[in-house]
């Protein structure tokens, strides 16, 4: 029965407004950052050209943008009272896990696509392409170290892949919480906020107690902080896996609140 239940839950998240919206993220917000940094700015290397690209943009949108790729579809149905009938010929279980499923795969699949497709097109299209002017390394010239940096001793395509996974995985523990939040809470604007006011919330505090390898961004897109230890990272987000079990033992409990 979950099977079926996925293939349905597949063909209706595939419709031409969704598929618009992820051509949307995966494109042309990665062209409009590169357009904005073409010109104007010193680059000694590929590497440096995507990280640049994934900064500004897709980093301060983020929660928003691991939001978008397929809650709305199911805010509609709470609205529509969709759920309501449809407990009537599926048990309502399969139907949410089938939901839990679909947002997982499809945000961690468009966010990584957004990443991994600007990581190819800066590493390996553009210096073929010749559009950016790249500065000759010389003795005194400084390339900047990230964190994740620690990978490209692997080589840039292992760097690519495992700093794409890192941050899909992240977009599907925010839209995750956002998911729950649309079950327990019965104001859908609220619930999908809580994610994207932490995150800049928390940008802040960590930047007053002068802790920014802490922050949210920065320990999913650090390319404005020198390279920190990689478990750094796993601060902010394992209090994330916190914050996620707390809402599904809630939400378990209160069941009968549920806004479906």
């Amino acid at each position: 029965m979950l099977g079926n239940q996925l293939l349905i839950e597949l063909k209706r998240a595939f419709t031409v407004k969704n598929l618009l919206l992820w051509i949307a993220i995966i494109i042309i917000l990665p062209t409009i950052r590169f357009n904005m940094i073409r010109e104007g700015y010193q680059f000694f290397d590929p590497i440096e050209v995507f990280q640049e690209m994934v900064s500004t943009i897709i980093s301060l949108l983020f929660p928003a943008l691991a939001i978008i790729i397929y809650l709305p579809s199911f805010l509609q149905e709470q609205r529509n009272n969709f759920i309501l009938y449809t407990r009537t010929r599926i048990p309502l279980n399969t139907y949410l896990l089938s939901k839990v499923i679909i947002n997982t795969c499809l945000t961690g699949l468009v966010t990584f696509l957004l990443i991994f497709l600007t990581f190819v097109f800066a590493v390996y299209v553009e210096p073929h392409l010749g559009i950016i002017d790249y500065s000759p390394i010389d003795e005194s010239a400084v390339i900047p170290r990230f964190t994740f940096s620690q990978f490209l001793s692997y080589g840039d395509l292992t760097y690519g892949v495992i700093y794409s996974l890192w941050v899909s995985i992240n977009a599907v523990v925010y839209s995750s919480i956002a998911f729950m939040l649309l079950l327990i809470i019965d104001n859908p604007f609220v619930a999908l906020s809580v994610p994207f006011l932490y995150y800049h919330i928390f940008n802040f505090v960590t930047g007053v107690l002068v802790a920014p390898w802490f922050s949210p961004l920065s320990t999913i897109f650090p390319f404005n902080i020198v390279e920190q230890p990689l478990w750094t990272v796993l601060v902010p987000f394992s209090f994330l896996l916190i914050v996620i079990i707390g809402l599904y033992v809630f939400a378990i409990r209160n069941r009968k609140e549920w806004m479906i």
